[in-house]
């Protein structure tokens, strides 16, 4: 929101995460969407798969779309390209401003959807 940009309400974020159990990236995304200043962002979660993390999104209020993508191979491009499809109108139905993923799995699902909505990626890769 630099160069005299006009506030126009919080900006959509949206947060990729496709395990279903929660690690380290879980505990880590959930301490991310705690802290966001939701005057300013908007937060949005998808899931690849239902589990104690979207058991969890849910008591802390949010509402996952839930958007199986498979293993995000070749030989599963019947379940890739029609979640890689959803994701891309979940994209424009939220206006999303910007997609943060934690992992492979995640950016492979959200990389095209992002380029044919000219939507940025943000991969945050942990050591």
């Amino acid at each position: 929101m630099t160069g005299g940009a006009q506030n126009k309400g919080p900006v959509p974020i949206v947060f990729v995460n496709y395990h279903g159990t929660i690690g380290g990236g879980q505990v880590h995304l959930l301490s991310l969407l705690d802290g966001l200043n939701r005057d300013h962002f908007a937060p949005y979660v998808v899931c690849c798969q239902e589990g104690h993390f979207t058991e969890r999104l849910r008591d802390c209020g949010f509402k996952p779309e839930i958007i199986p993508f498979g293993k995000g191979k070749l030989r599963y491009l019947h379940v890739s390209l029609p979640a890689i499809w959803k994701f891309f109108k979940y994209m424009k139905r939220v206006s999303a401003a910007l997609v943060h993923v934690s992992g492979l799995q995640e950016a492979k699902l959200a990389a095209y959807a992002c380029a044919w909505a000219k939507v940025p990626m943000v991969w945050l890769v942990a050591p």
